[in-house]
């Protein structure tokens, strides 16, 4: 696992920006990736936490309803799903859970 420039690095391979928790004021264009950091997930042995791996919740934003962006995020990373899709304002979300 890796820290959160080697994530954007990775997440920008599926899909140009990539936005990491962006102000209210930021101009995006579509598709897009916004993700932000939601917790820490400590491996435990023996009562000793010996790795800790960062949850992001990842969101790609897009036009097209047919786009595999998500897909393919999830086939890529290890520990990855889809939690949920919407649309709002013509535009289509999915929600990855992601550890990195």
């Amino acid at each position: 696992m890796g820290n959160r420039l080697e994530l954007q690095t990775e997440l920008e391979s599926f899909t140009k920006p990539a936005y990491f928790q962006p102000p209210s004021n930021v101009k995006m264009t579509y598709p897009c990736i916004i993700y932000s950091k939601r917790s820490k997930l400590p491996l435990r042995a023996d009562n000793i936490v010996y790795k800790n791996t960062t949850a992001y919740q990842v969101t790609i934003v897009e036009k097209d309803p047919d786009s595999t962006i998500g897909d393919r995020i999830v086939e890529h990373f290890q520990y990855a799903s889809i939690e949920s899709t919407f649309i709002i304002d013509n535009l289509y979300h999915t929600i990855i859970n992601l550890y990195f």
